[in-house]
């Protein structure tokens, strides 16, 4: 085949395939995009946004604690400083670009803060997509477009890329992409291009969390040692792990070690707490939702890896670390993209298997089925499915609506459902009791215990000892069910929180209603100083 015409239909497969990683992760759009506001996906979103918004605001600051979440105490978060510098970059760029195009009228204009944070996610997706490109490319993999495809369509890495969720996720995705590839091509000729590729990607990738880069490298650099031992210790290697280890001991001089287990309540009520946390479900070892993020390939994909050890014995750590990943996904679903993404990129070595080229590109095909059926579920969702998308989407007004009674020039202190939290915070400007994180759990302890409460006097210790003075009341099955499954205890028959929500006109003095609407309340306090 003509060199220019081979590359011109690679050019246009990544053009194709980019289009399509735009589309899907920006499926949701109708979610984010609210009667001319910008919305996003979960509680850390708007943590990580709030940050941003204080880089903003004092550039130069690296922020190692949080005084809008777990109030008074604070937090000292595992959170790290380059995502909140990328999402305030792109806001800077997204300024001028309006700025250029005359565009500063426009309603969008007065929110480029909270458009960074949408799009940042799906730009990242976008470059891991053609990182991938380039990779097979340079390695010159067969069935690179099914590699391609099935990252632009799983919908677990769609998730972690997907508009509207500014979660470090999608770069710490495209920073192992990167690494890992990386990882490939120093297996394949010791190169020093690949060594510092990899070097660097690994130590922004440990910069970003210490948790899921820095068990992949340890897998891989057990793996490499047991199956590549002469070569481990090569220049390349060498380079790789210098640059890797040398970015995370920079990373610890700027933003110094932020692990603390000392709070005795994470270890009381981790457990409990995260029940309610989806990332952080365990599976089952055969789960379907395996084969609905990557296909019945799942269930082929041993023997195809098998079969592969006859011509190339890579294929043995290739087949431990996919193995390794899934077991980690059963073990915590959050490893779920790491696994999605993992298997997409081993894909051409599974159908390297197959000899007919056809006969793969059909049996890749027919395998996508359960993905298929997972969008369709996605995209259409019917019956209950519907009606709760219909109910979150109207949540999601409502609770800004309360919002905006909360902002004042005064510190009001708020407590509210722990989920929510966040986003009050990041939208009224006031600190919240709770947070999304665990290292507000002290926080989210104490408004459980408020909202499961039965006496008024012991309610007002509560407010008191977090010097509260805005209480934000929820629908009340889910309060009651998230505070008894987190304490552990059932929820009497007339809690705080159904008083509150129920019978507003009933309650002590220091309870007054200031405000309203179909989902949500809003109390201020006035408790007398003891």
């Amino acid at each position: 085949m003509n060199p220019f015409f081979r590359h011109s239909c690679s050019l246009i497969l990544l053009c194709l395939l980019v289009a399509l990683t735009i589309a899907v992760t920006c499926s949701n759009r109708a979610d984010i995009f609210i009667a001319g506001r910008v919305y996003f996906i979960d509680a850390d979103c708007y943590s990580r946004m709030t940050r941003v918004r204080m880089v903003l605001e004092h550039p130069t600051t690296i922020i190692r604690h949080h005084e809008f979440e777990n109030y008074p105490q604070g937090t000292t978060p595992h959170t790290t400083l380059p995502f909140d510098y990328l999402i305030a970059a792109l806001k800077k760029i997204l300024d001028a670009g309006f700025w250029i195009c005359g565009g500063e009228s426009s309603p969008w204009a007065s929110q480029t803060l909270d458009l960074a944070g949408a799009f940042v996610s799906p730009m990242l997706g976008v470059i891991t997509m053609i990182f991938l490109w380039l990779w097979s490319l340079r390695l010159q993999l067969a069935c690179r477009g099914m590699m391609l495809f099935l990252y632009a369509v799983s919908p677990i890495i769609v998730h972690g890329t997907i508009l509207g969720r500014p979660d470090h996720q999608s770069l710490v995705m495209l920073l192992m992409a990167v690494a890992l590839g990386a990882e490939w091509g120093i297996a394949k000729t010791d190169s020093r291009k690949w060594a510092i590729l990899g070097g660097v990607a690994w130590g922004l990738g440990l910069w970003v969390t210490l948790y899921e880069p820095l068990v992949l490298l340890a897998a891989v650099v057990a793996l490499n040692m047991t199956f590549g031992f002469r070569r481990f210790f090569s220049r390349g290697r060498a380079l790789e792990y210098g640059l890797a280890f040398g970015i995370l001991a920079l990373s610890l001089v700027i933003e110094g070690w932020r692990v603390d287990l000392s709070d005795p309540l994470i270890a009381r009520f981790f457990q409990n707490w995260e029940k309610t946390i989806g990332e952080l479900t365990t599976l089952s070892l055969f789960s379907p939702v395996f084969f609905g993020w990557v296909g019945l390939l799942f269930a082929a994909a041993p023997v195809l890896l098998i079969l592969g050890i006859r011509s190339d014995r890579r294929m043995i750590p290739l087949l431990l670390f996919v193995a390794s990943l899934w077991a980690l996904t059963v073990w915590q679903m959050r490893w779920g993209y790491f696994f999605a993404l993992v298997f997409a990129m081993s894909i051409p070595f599974q159908m390297n298997v197959i000899r007919w080229r056809s006969v793969a590109w059909t049996l890749f095909i027919l395998s996508l089925w359960p993905v298929a059926a997972e969008w369709d579920g996605r995209l259409f969702p019917e019956g209950e499915a519907r009606v709760r998308m219909m109910e979150e989407r109207e949540d999601k007004v409502l609770l800004r609506d309360a919002a905006e009674c909360l902002k004042s020039d005064k510190m009001l202190p708020v407590l509210a459902p722990w989920w929510f939290s966040p986003a009050l915070a990041y939208w009224s400007g006031q600190p919240a009791i709770g947070g999304s994180s665990h290292e507000s759990l002290s926080g989210i302890v104490d408004s459980a215990r408020f909202y499961l409460e039965t006496e008024p006097g012991a309610a007002c210790k509560i407010l008191r000892g977090r010097k509260v003075l805005r209480v934000v009341v929820y629908d009340t099955g889910r309060v009651l069910e998230t505070s008894s499954t987190l304490l552990g205890e059932q929820a009497p028959a007339m809690p705080m929180a159904r008083i509150l929500y129920e019978r507003p006109h009933s309650l002590p003095d220091f309870f007054r209603l200031e405000y309203a609407n179909n989902s949500f309340k809003v109390f201020s306090i006035a408790l007398k100083e003891q």
